[in-house]
This record gives C-alpha cells, structure tokens and sequence, in this order.
C-alpha cells in the first residue's frame, strides 16, 4: 500500500521504460513492413503481418499452406492477399494450378 509522501521516482522510470520498449518494437514493424516511396501506401491487418511473417519465413507459399498456416478460408486469403498484391508486396509465380505466392 502507498503512503502519502512515498518516492514514485523507481515505478515511473519502470513504467516508462516499458512503454518505450513497446514503441521501439512498434517502429521497427512499421519500418519492416511499409511500402516504398511512390508505391501507394498499406495499413497492415495482423494476420497480413502474420502472412508476410510466413513467406519470409518459408520463400513462398501455395494458397494451401496459406490458409493452412493462417487458419482461415480460401476467400480470407484472398482479402488478405488482393492488397499485398496491388501494392507490391507480394507476387505470383508459376501456374494458375500450382502457383505460390513469394515476396516480391
């Protein structure tokens, strides 16, 4: 319990040391994942971050493994990916049948 008059000096640098961490690793997942100058710009959902987590991890994945790896529907998939797509980030190689999708 908190007596008046107590020396908060230790918890505020503690507290504030926690909130720039948080904000450091922020930046540097907004710094990781933004989109190139000219090309237009992209707010990414969390399982688009998880999807891009995913390609760089395994160098390109099929739309099986993409729905597989993120648990959701083949047309989830697709909303994932149109905007990834339409702004670079992400293309298509090989067949229609038994294409991958890669970061670009």
């Amino acid at each position: 319990m908190r007596q008046q008059g107590d020396d908060l000096t230790s918890w505020l640098d503690y507290c504030a040391e926690g909130v720039q961490q948080t904000l450091e690793r922020v930046w540097q997942r907004v710094q990781q994942f933004s989109a190139s100058r000219g090309r237009p710009q992209l707010v990414l959902r969390p399982k688009q971050e998880q999807l891009l987590h995913l390609l760089r991890a395994q160098g390109g994945l099929s739309p099986r493994e993409i729905w597989d790896g993120l648990r959701i529907s083949k047309q989830g998939a697709m909303d994932l990916l149109r905007p990834l797509l339409k702004v670079g980030l992400v293309k298509r190689v090989g067949t229609l049948k038994h294409g991958r999708y890669v970061l670009k």
